[in-house]
């Protein structure tokens, strides 16, 4: 059966610079350790949970502060030193099983919440070292299968890349692999190549352009029309006498008449006005403006702006724009021709000279326009025909040519439409798929290709054997948990019931959603389940539910329901540090007991605690003869001893010890200073006699004590109190014997009084 014996040595490990123990102190079958908040209980929880795990980054990260030296852990182990050399453990490494915070944090709760990884360690916690072996298996079968599938991945990329670079997306991975060798390769992918190119040239033709129409010149019978129209309604005399008023004003101008009628036609806009419109000058006789009325009627207005716009028509081929027009289409139509006749062998032996019709257009339309200038100076005479009816006649000629163009255009984009149709049935897309296959299957029995699809079948059957294997692994440690878990939940709720709790939890089949599986529970209050991870605080939650005390219940249940149910407890050391925080006094006698059980069935039980009390009742439950009693102590700053301690002399009632009067004088001022400042001396002796009786025998006063730590050597443990001793020493000289007659009276304040008790209490720490 293993145990952990003793203590050599530890150093610099959390509050332990240096922890001395003395060779004598061995651990027994239950070993209860008293130490006050704060000095040390963790750090030996943490050193054990380091050991038993084989972590030794839970020792570095408590590493001393401020302090020289390197880390060292030493303990005794069934007569085998177990060694942290500051960076790693060597020798025997027990089965430590340790109840703590650090436990709760992990598999429990933390603050006021439960989270899925609490649940993932709990499941780990509760299937023991055979399921977190199998659970281990899974990982590593999980780690395999994201190996593989790596691997697989990058064969699959090579081999799509190859396909979509044979233009086949939608030919997957799996009948790429299963493509067939293709006999004759080379002539099967050459009479394809044929049929594409036929099919590529159908669906060019489709898609070329056709030749383009040239916009047709106006008729000449229209464009001319108005050249031969007069206006109804204006009367001969009416336009002698515009004419005549017009000829007298504009004596010796330049500008043409009809430049003149406009400005008076504009000038009617103004409206009926007492003034001229013209000029402002009073109007007396209005039979001017009335003649200009009747002149400048709607039947003018609208032959003006038609001749304006035949003229605007007529400038447009003086500027070039004609030119350009048919131009740029001959030219896009010359092009678009030969294309089609490389594509198709239909010929087009059509033929313009641009610059010949566009000369001779431009000419009829500057010789109109001035025909259309005369008009439009006289609008009311119509022109002579004799004027322009040769013009006329060459404006038609050259209409006639461009007709003719655009029917032989028209009759040649028919000649192209019929070629179309007749290569309608082709399809391009279905010739070009059958010839990437037959290249496909080409590439798929090339020697580099093949190797990759033979590869990433192996990949494949390597995958489905992992699978399997995990499935296996899965129902095996399945049918463990359903081993493990089928009585966690009645045995939980036991301790639960027998700890006073106000609720039970229902234990329920593991959850595997995730990568690792977790523990699956709900809290049971008046039968109503609440689950674990409930935490909105709107509803009812683990938060809001559960006390703090609660949840320590439940947190120490889970404990011992699982180290009472593991098949190895008799192997295990199991470590309890402070079990009854924030419990109920009430709870006190069933964790007492429960301590006591699990005495006689595990290898070894440490219980640490900060009240005195609750190590009493373990004393006197438990067998004396297997039972060890010790203390962290403290006796200098930085120094700390594991010591012998007389757990029935440190529990009788407070006000019957020293060090405790002098602690309530701290904490309430309750004694007479006078008395308090002798027992200071006497809780320093009571301390030091006890903590190194080797060293100080059992009636040596504090000057001998002084004295004998003056003469120790420099890194004797309580070297570092002297200065502390000397100065208490100084203070209570007086006090501690009787008043020497002729002495001065010294007074007591409260306040100094109670520095000093602070300075002696924290040499003492540990002390009953």
């Amino acid at each position: 059966m293993p145990a952990l014996q003793k203590i050599i040595d530890i150093q610099k490990v959390g509050r332990f610079e240096k922890l001395n123990v003395p060779g004598s102190l061995r651990f027994s079958r239950v070993t209860l350790v008293f130490g006050e908040n704060g000095w040390g209980k963790s750090t030996l929880a943490d050193i054990l949970r380091s050991l038993t795990r084989n972590q030794p980054d839970i020792i570095r990260g408590r590493e001393t502060l401020a302090t020289g030296g390197q880390q060292k852990v030493i303990l005794l182990v069934d007569g085998l030193q177990s060694v942290f050399d500051g960076s790693a453990w060597s020798g025997a490494r027990p089965r430590i099983a340790v109840f703590d915070q650090v436990f709760i944090n992990e598999n429990v709760y933390s603050g006021d919440f439960v989270s899925h990884d609490h649940l993932k360690r709990q499941y780990g916690l509760v299937v023991g070292a055979e399921g977190v072996a199998l659970i281990g298996q899974i990982q590593g079968v999980d780690k395999d299968i994201k190996e593989n599938a790596q691997a697989l991945k990058e064969k699959e990329q090579f081999i799509q890349a190859t396909v979509s670079a044979l233009d086949l997306p939608r030919m997957s991975v799996n009948d790429f692999a299963g493509l067939a060798l293709l006999q004759d390769a080379e002539t099967a992918i050459a009479e394809k190549e044929k049929d594409v190119r036929r099919a590529s040239e159908k669906e060019q033709i489709r898609t070329a352009s056709l030749p383009q129409s040239l916009p047709v010149p106006t008729a000449a019978g229209e464009l001319t029309a108005a050249l031969a129209q007069s206006v109804d309604g204006v009367a001969s005399d009416l336009h002698r006498k515009l004419q005549d008023h017009i000829t007298r004003h504009a004596s010796g101008r330049d500008a043409p008449p009809v430049a003149h009628e406009a400005w008076l036609e504009a000038g009617l806009a103004f409206g009926e006005t007492e003034g001229c419109p013209y000029c402002g000058q009073e109007l007396r006789d209005r039979s001017l403006l009335d003649l200009y009325r009747d002149y400048f009627s709607e039947a003018y207005k609208s032959l003006a702006a038609e001749v304006k716009q035949r003229r605007q028509t007529l400038e447009r081929y003086g500027r070039g724009e004609f030119r350009q027009a048919i131009g740029t289409k001959v030219d896009a139509n010359s092009t678009a021709i030969e294309n089609l006749k490389t594509l198709t062998g239909e010929s087009c032996d059509l033929r313009l000279d641009v610059d010949a019709l566009s000369n001779w257009m431009e000419t009829v339309a500057a010789a109109l326009d001035r025909v259309f200038q005369q008009k439009q100076q006289d609008l009311v005479t119509p022109v002579a025909a004799v004027k322009y009816e040769n013009l006329t006649r060459q404006w038609d000629d050259g209409r006639a040519a461009i007709a003719a163009y655009n029917q032989e255009i028209a009759a040649y984009g028919e000649r192209i439409e019929d070629i179309r149709r007749s290569q309608a049935s082709m399809n391009l897309d279905a010739v070009k798929n059958e010839l990437a296959v037959l290249q496909a299957r080409k590439k798929r029995h090339e020697a580099a290709t093949a190797a990759v699809v033979a590869e990433r079948q192996t990949l494949l059957d390597r995958q489905m054997g992992l699978k399997k294997k995990k499935d296996e692994l899965r129902d095996q440690l399945t049918a463990h948990t359903k081993r493990v878990t089928e009585g966690l939940g009645t045995t939980i709720n036991a301790y639960l019931d027998r700890l006073g709790a106000g609720f039970q939890i229902d234990y329920q089949q593991p959850n595997y959603r995730g990568s690792e599986p977790a523990a699956a529970y709900s809290i049971l209050i008046n039968r109503t389940p609440v689950p674990p991870r409930a935490d909105d605080i709107t509803g009812p939650s683990f938060k809001n539910t559960l006390s703090s005390g609660d949840k320590s219940v439940l947190a120490l249940a889970l404990f011992l329901a699982t180290v009472n149910t593991d098949p190895h407890l008799a192997e295990t050391i199991v470590v309890l540090d402070d079990p009854f925080t924030s419990m109920d006094e009430f709870r006190r006698t069933f964790t007492v007991n429960e301590i006591n059980k699990l005495s006689e069935r595990a290898a070894q039980v440490f219980v640490f605690s900060h009240e005195l009390g609750f190590l009493r009742l373990l004393w006197d439950r438990i067998d004396h003869a297997k039972i060890t009693s010790c203390a962290i102590q403290t006796g200098a700053p930085g120094m700390a001893s594991l010591a012998t301690f007389d757990l029935e002399k440190a529990t009788r009632p407070r006000n019957e010890t020293e060090r405790m009067k002098m602690i309530q004088f701290i904490d309430a001022t309750e004694g007479e200073p006078g008395e308090i400042r002798a027992l200071l001396r006497k809780v320093l002796e009571h301390f030091y006699r006890n903590g190194d009786p080797e060293l100080f025998s059992a009636d040596e006063m504090l000057d001998g004590i002084i004295r004998k730590i003056e003469a120790a050597p420099a890194d004797y443990r309580y070297k570092g109190a002297l200065d502390d001793l000397q100065d208490i020493n100084f203070y209570t000289r007086n006090f501690h014997h009787a008043p020497v007659p002729g002495s001065v009276i010294e007074s007591t304040p409260v306040e100094e009084l109670k520095t000093y008790c602070r300075r002696v209490r924290e040499l003492t720490r540990g002390s009953p």
